[in-house]
């Protein structure tokens, strides 16, 4: 494996590098052609008169099919993270973590399958296994706008089946005078300080921009924010499968099993707490220089880091043996165990990029332009993990199952909460490292012929992108030596208080720093083994690409047609079973033709159409011939790659209508996309030994799947109400919904399955009213997230797991105090919803519940 350098000095370099690079070499800026701005739904957030009729001008401008929200007015929105501004776009989801909106989802399909750009540039990936940037890591503040492309053209990259996201920073040419805004903002969770850290949130930053020069032909920007988020969780869940039936004589089956009495019941009840500790950091600058408008180039340069200092406690009852004395919703079990666990991950993410490019208008006819590009991506989580056990008749207890959220009720309370009666099992140190580094060259050249009436465009380019992933992972494992007797009571730690669901207690709990302590203390006592997980590989990827595309214009329809072809070569390593070594190469040619067709029908109407090819290429954990093992959980996961994955291939049908009243936007479009070799991951359970005894599994194996398919309506409608009387024509409203109906055909160890797209929602909605008049300027918003599958069981279908629907709404307002100063109060999730998970007969089952609770920003901006 590569050796690393420390992170913090190579991304400063590289940003060092990347100012300096004007000094050295002349440094352009990729000119976007005209077509590739396409169909535009702009939220500015500049007072929302003004965003409405943005938008609608942007969408109205442009070929593609592309939305857009704009954030000219640092942070105006209550979304402190480009993926929570991100689903406000019709056809966009987010999945969440920890209640964070954190991956997009573009019409049907996962972010490891979109790609994602800043500035239009490669950025790597920041995650152990997927190709996928989580978009939390990049603040909403530093981008000037966030653009999705639905229907990519040939110029665009391939790998991109949902589309492309793209984050465009500020420049100083946006503006005509020098620009400084700022933002600070203090937050309020109402889960907060519960258990560990009580740090205060809050959030920082700002943007600089200014013309120099003699003629002003030098533009710089350059910006800086710092946010912290401290917040709890609440949750309570059944581990996959969460359910099983019994036997008539008591013993445990599958829940589904011919031999089962289909009452269903819980695995096991397990309690958590998280508390997290949030920081994101970032900084950007960019140079640029514009002597005459045919020629210009600039610099620019990014970093951005985030780190989740986090705490998961958890309190687990579990069955052991048969079941007595059952019926519909009760019975009882004679002996149970308790596991009390703790996690401690640091989950520290980083992303450099620097770029070089350059625009120039040869002349009336022909333009040239390119780019040079260099990414990288940095994963790092050391992480503590404590468990301790106990087991036996004294750990009985009887269930009721008659609510969603099961009671297990052990008789002797007194003798479960006493940690005297815990012992330990393991303590493990983990270190888990991943790192991608990609360089990619672009050059373009296009062609327009100026004509009036007919106007014909020409556009041809190539690219070579070369990627490295490594990932790298180590584990020692502590066990308390023979005779020494290590009990939970010594390290025991103050609980949280509040009863979970109103339910159930979560008590005892590990008290980490006690528990390093002690074993400092008594590190004697102690056998240490070191090992690996292994899951260590390498993996490169080299890319070419080439395309050509032309447009004809006549009249009031334009056509463009073309053809992109890229040449994929990979090579893998890495280690299996921990020791033997395991090497893969192979490629692959995916030829993506397209055509896209728009029609003026009248000033107030357009219509769109197209038709384009696109591919997903697998995940680069997933290619790898390797096998890791993760403890993160009590019950262990064994994810496993697959060298024989294919990648997705996907073609697209696309239709849109856009009516444009006086002062507003109504839209609907159609589209359907085909999906040959879609990819899905298949979990199992499974008796196996990795490192602790025999136990239960849950073994995840990627997987093509025989086909899928999606078919889509999204509307959209925007409306300033300035027909109203005065004060009600400071008035607007917008919404968008995004519905869906997706299924695909897969392969299992119970034979053939159709389901839903994995991880899609049918239902996504998003509303919004608004109110500007004079200094005042408020907004109410709402999101809706529809239900979607999310694991699949391989043997289990009983076992498959779902997300239901979650409802969202935000609410700021604002008030201009004059001299460019705004003060300003947010609420996100006011209607407190949490996040709950199904499965089961049904989908009636509980899986997973968790409460996050509301949140209250107060702050000041400015703008001069």
């Amino acid at each position: 494996m590569t050796n690393r350098n420390p992170r913090g000095l190579r991304a400063a370099l590289l940003f060092a590098a990347t100012a300096l690079t004007p000094l050295v070499v002349p440094t352009l800026v990729l000119a976007q052609d005209a077509s590739q701005a396409d169909e535009v739904e702009e939220i500015v957030v500049t007072g929302q008169r003004e965003a409405q009729r943005a938008a609608i001008a942007v969408k109205r401008a442009e070929f593609e099919v592309m939305d857009v929200v704009s954030a000219d007015d640092i942070g105006k929105l209550p979304d402190h993270n480009t993926a929570g501004a991100l689903r406000r776009i019709p056809g966009v989801s987010i999945m969440e973590d920890q209640g964070e909106p954190r991956w997009p989802i573009l019409r049907g399909l996962g972010s490891t399958y979109n790609r994602t750009t800043i500035d239009g540039a490669i950025v790597g990936s920041v995650d152990d296994s997927a190709r996928t940037v989580p978009m939390d890591i990049v603040p909403s503040v530093m981008a000037g706008r966030l653009e999705v492309i639905k229907t990519v053209t040939p110029e665009n990259d391939g790998n991109a089946i949902g589309g492309v996201i793209n984050v465009t920073t500020r420049s100083a040419f946006d503006r005509s005078d020098a620009f400084l805004d700022a933002i600070a903002s203090y937050g309020m969770y109402e889960r907060s300080g519960d258990v560990r850290n009580d740090e205060p949130s809050y959030r920082a930053a700002f943007a600089a921009g200014r013309r120099f020069g003699a003629n002003e032909e030098w533009g710089v920007v350059v910006g800086a924010s710092h946010e912290q988020l401290d917040y709890d969780i609440a949750q309570v869940e059944a581990a996959a499968p969460s359910v099983r039936e019994y036997t008539s004589a008591g013993a445990p089956v599958n829940s589904g099993a011919p031999t089962g009495n289909d009452i269903q019941v819980p695995t096991q009840v397990r309690l958590f707490w998280y508390n997290n500790t949030k920081q994101r950091s970032g900084v950007n600058g960019k140079l640029e220089w514009r002597p005459t408008d045919a020629f210009r180039w600039e610099v620019t340069g990014l970093w951005a880091r985030m780190e989740d200092d986090e705490e998961r406690i958890e309190y687990r009852i579990e069955p052991i043996g048969n079941v007595s004395n059952q019926t519909a919703t009760t019975g009882t079990f004679a002996q149970g165990r308790n596991t009390i666990h703790v996690n401690q991950p640091i989950t520290q993410r980083e992303i450099a990029m620097a770029r070089t490019g350059f625009a120039w208008d040869v002349n009336d006819r022909w333009a040239l332009d390119g780019d040079l590009v260099h990414s990288r991506a940095e994963l790092e989580t050391p992480n503590t993990s404590i468990e301790f056990r106990g087991q036996g008749a004294s750990f009985g207890f009887n269930y009721d199952t008659s609510d969603f959220f099961p009671i297990f009720t052990q008789a002797n309370q007194a003798f479960v909460r006493d940690p005297a009666n815990y012992n330990l099992v393991q303590q493990r140190e983990d270190l888990l490292n991943t790192e991608e580094g990609t360089t990619q060259a672009r050059l373009n050249l296009a062609f327009d012929d100026g004509g009036a009436e007919r106007n014909l465009k020409l556009k041809f380019g190539g690219l070579y992108r070369a990627t490295e992933r490594d990932y790298a992972a180590t584990r020692t494992t502590y066990t308390a030596r023979s005779g020494f007797i290590y009990t939970l009571a010594p390290v025991v730690g103050e609980a949280p208080t509040e009863l979970i669901q109103g339910r159930y207690l979560l008590s005892p709990r590990i008290d980490v720093k006690k528990a390093a302590d002690f074993f400092e203390t008594n590190r004697a006592n102690f056998n240490a083994v070191v090992s690996n997980t292994n899951g260590d590989y390498e993996v490169t990827e080299d890319v070419g690409a080439g395309y050509a595309q032309g447009s004809y214009r006549l009249g009031d329809w334009t056509l463009l047609a073309g053809v992109r072809y890229e040449r994929t070569d990979v090579e893998s390593s890495a280690l299996r079973n921990g020791t033997t070594p395991v090497s893969n190469s192979g490629g692959y040619d995916s030829w993506m033709p397209s055509v896209h067709v728009r029609w003026d029908v009248r000033e107030d109407i357009v219509m769109r159409a197209a038709w384009s090819n696109t591919i997903g290429r697998p995940d680069f954990g997933s290619l790898s011939a390797t096998e890791s093992v993760s403890f993160a959980d009590a019950v262990p996961t064994v994810s496993r790659g697959n060298p024989g994955l294919k990648p997705r291939e996907s073609e697209g049908f696309d239709l849109s209508f856009e009516y444009y009243p006086d002062g507003g936007l109504v839209s609907v479009a159609v589209f359907r996309k085909s999906i040959e070799n879609e990819i899905f991951t298949l979990t199992s359970n499974q008796r196996l030994d990795v490192g602790r005894g025999v136990e239960d599994v849950l073994v995840s194996t990627p997987r093509n799947a025989e086909s899928a398919t999606i078919n889509g309506l999204e509307v959209a409608v925007q409306k300033e109400l300035n027909f109203l009387p005065a004060p009600f024509d400071g008035l607007g409203v917008s919404a968008n919904a995004t519905l869906l109906q997706t299924e695909f055909t897969f392969l299992t160890a119970a034979g053939r399955r159709e389901a839903s797209l994995f991880q899609q929602p049918d239902h996504t909605l998003n509303a919004a009213i608004w109110y500007q008049k004079g200094p005042l300027e408020a907004r109410v918003s709402y999101n809706y997230i529809g239900g979607f599958l999310e694991t699949i069981n391989d043997s289990i279908p009983n076992a498959d797991q779902y997300w239901k629907g979650r409802h969202l709404y935000d609410a700021s307002i604002s008030w201009r105090l004059g001299n460019g100063v705004t003060i300003f109060a947010e609420g996100q999730n006011l209607n407190d919803a949490g996040r709950r998970e199904v499965t089961g007969p049904g989908r009636t089952y509980l899986q997973e519940s968790a409460e996050y609770g509301r949140t209250f920003w107060l702050g000041v901006s400015a703008s001069f």
